[in-house]
């Protein structure tokens, strides 16, 4: 697992902003193909953090792992609902499709790059948290959970999902 997987799990916690969107222009023009395009696109990307979380569990090899620190980085979750509402709040809706596509892949390309990554919110839903983590050797990572972690000796084993993200491997 690299970054392509990092990048596209979270490029799909916008996937919600983009129903809002769907709205919005529901609520102004009707029903047409702009927004039927941008609801199905929404809702796959709605979807799609299950599938990639199932694939990581599935085939990303159990790795062995000790850390140092442990913090919760669930503060960032805020920066996201605000941005499933901001549409609805601006009516900033009225962009075409084309500025839609622009704007995403400069969004995955920064994702791509970027070694600290926003928390994704649809996961948090689903009782997903995040952290960051120290390991012994002092390489920071993010790391995915599924159960409150207070003492960074309870981390045994975790699945690597790119250079800088992991996710913790049920015991």
């Amino acid at each position: 697992m690299r970054n392509w997987l990092k990048t596209l799990l979270f490029l799909s916690a916008f996937s919600p902003a983009l129903l809002t969107i769907a709205y919005v222009r529901y609520d102004l023009y009707g029903l047409t193909r702009d927004v039927i395009q941008i609801m199905v696109v929404g809702i796959i990307g709605t979807i799609l953090p299950v599938l990639i979380i199932r694939l990581i569990e599935k085939s990303s090899e159990q790795i062995v792992f000790s850390a140092k620190k442990i913090k919760s980085s669930d503060f960032m979750l805020l920066a996201f609902v605000g941005s499933y509402l901001l549409p609805i709040i601006l009516r900033a809706s009225d962009i075409e499709m084309t500025r839609i596509i622009f704007i995403t892949l400069a969004i995955i390309l920064i994702l791509w790059w970027s070694s600290s990554i926003p928390h994704h919110p649809l996961l948090r839903v689903i009782k997903f948290r995040f952290y960051e983590v120290e390991s012994e050797s002092g390489v920071v990572y993010t790391l995915i959970s599924k159960r409150e972690i207070l003492d960074p000796k309870q981390i045994k084993s975790v699945k690597k999902i790119s250079s800088t993200m992991l996710m913790e491997s049920p015991t």
